[in-house]
């Protein structure tokens, strides 16, 4: 044990509330539920949660901790059943009892029913895994709760009688027995786990631990309802920098909230911030840098009507008309002139019309032709290439001067500038209907801007406007005559007036002026800088009067927030952790690792190279055993035996059940599966040992030798034992507790001849040796009586020296063992008239015949005989041996 000043001035510095934790858990291992709500409010108020009068707790005091294990009450079970809806278990009939003291011994053969009985000790005392119980599963399931009527003891008080069932938690004195089966064994072997039985001062901050994550499992849930709140989208708007989302950017959980009162005030909003917010709006309207945008935008759209109107005039004036005239004109003189210097080719030729625009475009396609046809001849190839490339006919010297006088044309002077004119005139002609003019509409739009309201300016914008409509109307006109090649409908048109275009030159100046004039000075920037603050703040001030609400509750859902995490905080068992492990190495690893090393030597497992190891973890203390393997091993199971195995784990459950005195008791379900002979004998004396120390052990096992190793131990070390047998009955129902229902072949001679008689009995009045029918009862009887006659030599004749499921010879009840010839001729008659009728094999010679009713009857009377003669003589040699034992009688002398 740790010093009591040591654990006193720990918890002395704990919270006040975790004070009165401890108080209560000195005295008790678990708390009620009131108990609990109490030190949650507690914690809440310390938080600020709850408001309220504080409790009057009395002081914690070193008295509280002068508890300890060896204090504890200690609950005896006193009976199990009856029961109902629990398997298939039967319900009508007398409960499993056990005894108070020493050892129960139950045996139970395997679908009889044992196990039923098993999971109700697991359910109802500790067990380190679930267990759940079940009705019939062979029949419908029904609604009704399975129950258990249960007896037990505690501390020596009167025997209480509950009847539970499972829908609720089982009496919590029950809890201090513990119990071990084959799933329990996998966790002591191969899981890393908690360590269950704990000194005084190690269960209580372990108990004291268990509470405080129950505390913080509440406010965690709390925790997480409120955050989930916390998702729920806020009222958008507040982006710009003002007082409100200033304070808006503290509405987190990390951070100071601010008051209820200082937002609600924040979000006052009168007529007369109202008018203020309007005046400023109204006053920042007239922004200098606002109106110079816009007179800027309005002189960008004057320019640019501007530069469309002047090429407008020039492409459809009286002045782009005349050179669209002129290009024409030039482009017909220089065709006529070319057309005559062709002319001169045709002196002497026989085709007409030389030097037409059909005949040059020919001539230009075949020359072009020719030398992409002759490349590697001197040009023109169409006089050198020697072929005509249009008729493919033979060229003679004067085709060859012909066509070469035809190529000289094509690239002479006259023809040249024919083809220049004639581009010129092109062009000039695409432009014009090319030309794209800006409608009425569109001219509006553009000049809105620079209107803004003046008369004059309107009054030169409609000006404009007309001067567009005008000029629409004159290029649909010489479009017209361009496409119709009809230039006499221009004649005598009136010239465009492009002065609204020059007045619009001139305005576009004025208003370059006034956007110099309307850039801002530097103390007027600040002071509109100042104005726009006060705007937004005005703004978000208004927003937020009809946003309030909302956010005062995400305000006050937020403060929950804190507050609750501040109650999870308080409830952290780190600490605790860390005190615990500090005193488990203290008080409890050395111990546990030596009760470990003394199980394991009691089990017969020191060839195992075995090392405990243990560990802190969020106020539990863990422990697990290990192989000290050269190589890594991952479980224990995958290198031990099964008889190891389970071995082992039973090492481990006693090592920990001696960390809490020999008090407590346990339950203990088939704990030799797999395990030898000298196993079972070594599990038989370490349990009748915990016996024999005063605790309460239930053995439940199927098993014949090891519960037979059982009683023998138990007589040895002179241990109190109730033998109690679960068994199967014939008519389908399961888990009968009764002694006449132990395995024919545990039963004494006694016993057996009973039952014979009680078969016989039962058959006398309807039994026929005529009737084949009743063949199976005679090989039955007369197995039983072959079976007893066997069973009396090892009783009777070798007085129990020796037995078929003991694992000793018992010498010294030699001194009963007599065997005559009298007695082999009366167990060979008895055996050799059994054999005839019992389950062996006859020959084919043999009769079939039934034995008459008084034949059977008289064949038991002489066993019975003999085991009444044989008996009496076995006991007068047991006295006789132990007056001999006694030794001589005491001699006399003078005195």
């Amino acid at each position: 044990m740790a010093d009591d000043s040591d654990l006193f001035g720990w918890c002395a510095a704990r919270p006040r509330w975790q004070q009165e934790a401890i108080r209560l858990l000195a005295a008790k291992p678990h708390l009620a539920a009131e108990e609990l709500d109490q030190l949650e409010e507690a914690v809440k108020a310390d938080a600020g949660l709850a408001a309220g009068k504080t409790l009057a707790w009395p002081a914690l005091t070193k008295a509280h901790l002068k508890a300890g294990n060896k204090f504890a009450p200690v609950t005896v079970l006193g009976a199990i059943g009856p029961l109902r809806n629990i398997d298939r278990l039967a319900a009508e009939q007398p409960p499993l009892r056990f005894a108070v003291n020493g050892v129960t011994l139950i045996y139970g053969p395997n679908g009889s029913g044992k196990s039923g009985y098993c999971r109700i000790a697991k359910r109802i005392c500790h067990c380190l895994h679930d267990v759940t119980l079940r009705g019939n599963v062979f029949e419908p399931e029904s609604s009704d709760p399975r129950e258990v009527t249960l007896t037990f003891r505690v501390d020596g008080d009167e025997k209480r009688t509950v009847v539970w069932d499972d829908r609720s938690a089982p009496p919590a004195e029950l809890g201090r027995i513990s119990v071990f089966d084959s799933d329990a064994a996998g966790l002591y072997v191969d899981a890393e786990r908690n360590i269950e039985f704990l000194p005084f001062d190690l269960a209580l901050l372990t108990n004291l631990a268990e509470i405080l994550r129950t505390l913080d499992g509440r406010f965690k849930a709390e925790e997480a309802r409120l955050t989930k709140a916390q998702k729920t989208p806020l009222p958008l708007g507040y982006d710009k920098r003002t007082k409100v989302s200033t304070m808006l950017a503290t509405l987190k959980a990390d951070q100071h909230l601010p008051s209820e009162a200082a937002m609600r005030a924040l979000a006052v909003w009168s007529e007369k911030d109202e008018a203020g917010l309007q005046a400023v709006k109204l006053e920042l309207g007239r922004d200098p840098a606002v109106l110079a945008r816009l007179k800027e935008a309005a002189m960008s759209a004057a320019a640019t009507l501007v530069a469309d109107a002047t090429a407008i005039f020039d492409s459809i004036g009286n002045a782009g008309i005349a050179r669209l005239k002129e290009a024409r004109q030039k482009a017909a003189t220089t065709r006529e002139a070319a057309k005559v210097a062709a002319e001169g080719l045709t002196a002497e030729s026989a085709i007409p019309q030389l030097g037409s625009e059909t005949w040059r475009q020919m001539l230009m396609y075949a020359r072009d032709f020719a030398a992409e046809a002759y490349p590697e001849l001197e040009p023109p190839q169409l006089a050198s290439a020697g072929t005509c490339v249009l008729c493919h006919q033979p060229l003679d010297e004067p085709a060859q001067a012909r066509l070469a006088a035809f190529d000289a044309y094509v690239e002479g002077r006259a023809n040249a500038d024919a083809e220049t004119a004639k581009k010129h005139f092109a062009d000039c002609a695409r432009t014009i209907l090319d030309l794209k003019i800006a409608g009425s509409q569109d001219i509006k739009d553009k000049l809105v801007n620079f209107v803004e309201g003046s008369t004059p300016r309107q009054a030169l914008a409609d000006r404009i406007e007309l001067y567009y409509a005008a000029s629409r109307d004159r290029h649909a006109l010489v479009s017209a005559a361009i496409k119709a090649v009809d230039y006499a409908s221009l004649e005598g048109l009136a010239d465009l007036d492009r002065s609204e275009v020059d007045d619009l030159l001139s305005e576009a100046a004025v208003v370059a002026k006034e956007v110099e004039a309307l850039k801002p000075k530097a103390d007027e920037a600040s002071k509109r800088q100042r104005r726009q603050q006060e705007l937004d703040d005005l703004e978000a001030r208004k927003k937020f009067s009809a946003d309030i609400e909302i956010f005062v509750e995400r305000r006050n859902s937020l403060d929950l927030l804190l507050k609750t995490k501040a109650c999870t905080a308080a409830c952290a068992v780190a600490g605790i952790t860390s005190h615990i492990t500090r005193l488990r190495r203290k008080v409890l690893t050395a111990s546990l690792q030596t009760s470990l090393q003394d199980e394991i030597v009691a089990l017969d497992l020191q060839h195992l190279p075995l090392k405990l190891a243990d560990r802190g973890e969020v106020g539990k203390s863990k422990v697990q055993i290990g192989l000290e393997a050269q190589q890594k091993v991952g479980k224990n199971s995958e290198i031990l035996s099964e008889g190891e195995w389970r071995a082992l784990a039973l090492a481990g459950f006693l090592a920990e059940l001696n960390e809490v005195g020999a008090r407590h008791g346990i339950v203990v379900d088939d704990p030799v599966s797999s395990l030898d002979h000298a196993r079972m004998e070594a599990v038989a004396k370490r349990l009748v040992k915990e016996a024999a120390a005063g605790r309460q052990v239930i053995i439940f096992t199927h098993n014949l030798f090891f519960h037979y190793a059982v009683l023998e131990a138990a007589h040895n070390m002179k241990v109190p034992l109730r033998e109690e047998w679960i068994a199967k009955h014939a008519d389908g129902r399961f888990g009968i507790i009764d002694n006449n229902h132990q395995p024919w072949i545990a039963m004494g001679v006694t016993k057996r001849l009973s039952i014979i008689e009680g078969l016989l009995k039962e058959k006398k009045a309807t039994y026929s040796e005529a009737n084949e029918a009743e063949r199976s009862f005679v090989t039955d009887i007369y197995t039983r009586m072959r079976e007893t006659w066997e069973h009396a030599i090892e009783e009777i004749l070798f007085a129990g020296v020796v037995g078929r499921f003991r694992p000793n010879i018992a010498t010294m009840k030699l001194r009963a063992a007599h065997v005559e010839k009298s007695d082999y001729e009366a167990v060979y008659a008895g055996m050799t008239r059994c054999s005839k009728y019992s389950g062996h094999d006859q020959s084919a010679g043999v009769p079939v015949d039934l034995p008459k009713f008084a034949d059977v009857k008289a064949d038991l009377d002489k066993l019975s005989a003999y085991v009444t003669a044989a008996n009496t003589r076995r006991k007068a040699l047991e006295k006789e041996g132990q007056l001999y034992e006694e030794g001589p009688m005491a001699a006399d002398v003078l005195e």
